[in-house]
């Protein structure tokens, strides 16, 4: 099954990076989770894809350029974790920002349930059970 939620979970970060926001949707549950560290800008908690959406929002909120992509997918039972990079320019600075930020996918039949948001390689697979 590891192997499957890996590619539900490429499935939908590919539609997302595309601009796809229905294909990024498809296989998020309707009473999903997500939590995101408070150690990051947009820390809390949000329910359902439009709680995802509305986080997504609060991110994008003081850049002029934001774009997100997958770079490395880690199997790990009904969890996926993903390293994400953000690029990113400021607002109001213009400075260029580009950082790692991980997510802990936990799917059930197929569907995204919970999604974890960290700024740390160590926390994300602490999460799930897996150390370097």
């Amino acid at each position: 099954m590891s192997r499957e939620n890996v590619e539900i979970v490429q499935r939908g970060w590919d539609a997302y990076e595309s601009g796809d926001l229905s294909g990024a949707l498809a296989d998020l549950s309707p009473d999903m989770v997500t939590y995101v560290s408070p150690l990051l800008p947009v820390g809390g908690t949000y329910h359902g894809p439009e709680g995802l959406l509305q986080l997504t929002l609060d991110w994008a909120e003081g850049f002029d350029e934001l774009n997100v992509s997958a770079e490395e997918l880690i199997e790990a039972g009904d969890q996926v974790v993903v390293r994400t990079l953000h690029r990113s320019r400021g607002a109001e600075s213009g400075a260029p920002v580009e950082t790692d930020v991980w997510y802990v996918f936990t799917l059930r039949a197929g569907k995204t349930v919970r999604i974890d948001v960290f700024n740390d390689r160590n926390e994300a697979l602490e999460a799930v059970g897996l150390r370097e």
